[in-house]
């Protein structure tokens, strides 16, 4: 499945009901034919690297490994990209919308999290732990908005990871929570612009070496500051 024909099927079954995926199963469908073959997602970097809007223009994300592949017309589904180059994990966070995610290349970590106070106190949450997966690259998972969705995500091994997320419409606008379960904090985190120019460099050498022979050539990297191509080329 190539990502227009994912983008036409999912927004058929947002049609049909607006709120979530007509049914779990069929979008989860959907997203595992997308994540089994990741050669689409090299022709998407191509574009997104090369573009004439790549130094400049960049939605807003909480998150600075985030890229948006695709936002639905009438805003009823977006499909985010979000690369690691490293094992880590980010931060415990709940979301404004259901989703569902899945590795496209690489192992993605995703340990899922049950909040236990009432909410009533400004900054403060409890959380416990309740779950943690692995997902290896074709299947998905699911995510509910608000505090029934609160996890985190990352990658699991050295090297490039990417995943795909496919979320439905926000029900809470501008920000989402992020959580400390030690010191059981809780604090807004409000859409900002990122830096993630350089993971979609690394990803692009990651997704096959005949993309990365092809497509990573002087020509495309001489437009790049100079910092971000030394960066680049010392990871890849």
């Amino acid at each position: 499945m190539n990502l227009d024909e994912f983008c036409k099927g999912f927004r058929a079954l947002s049609v049909e009901r607006p709120d979530v995926p007509r049914s779990y199963e069929a979008g989860k469908k959907l997203l595992g034919e997308l994540l089994r073959d990741p050669a689409w997602f090299g022709d998407f970097l191509q574009r997104y690297i090369s573009g004439p809007a790549f130094l400049t223009e960049e939605p807003a994300s909480v998150f600075d490994n985030e890229i948006r592949i695709h936002r639905s017309p009438d805003k009823s589904f977006t499909l985010l990209a979000y690369i690691w180059d490293k094992p880590d994990l980010c931060p415990v966070h709940d979301h404004s919308a259901w989703g569902l995610i899945g590795p496209l290349l690489n192992p993605l970590r995703e340990v899922k999290y049950r909040r236990t106070d009432d909410g009533n106190a400004e900054g403060f949450a409890e959380l416990e732990r309740v779950s943690e997966f692995l997902l290896k690259p074709g299947e998905v998972g699911f995510v509910l908005p608000l505090d029934k969705g609160i996890h985190q995500t990352g990658a699991a091994k050295d090297g490039i990871t990417i995943s795909l997320g496919v979320y439905g419409r926000s029900i809470r606008k501008g920000y989402i929570h992020f959580f400390k379960p030690e010191e059981k904090k809780i604090t807004r985190a409000r859409m900002r612009i990122p830096f993630r120019r350089v993971l979609a460099l690394r990803a692009l050498a990651s997704v096959g070496e005949a993309v990365g022979k092809t497509l990573l050539t002087s020509s495309l990297l001489d437009p790049l500051p100079k910092d971000w191509v030394r960066e680049f080329r010392a990871s890849s």
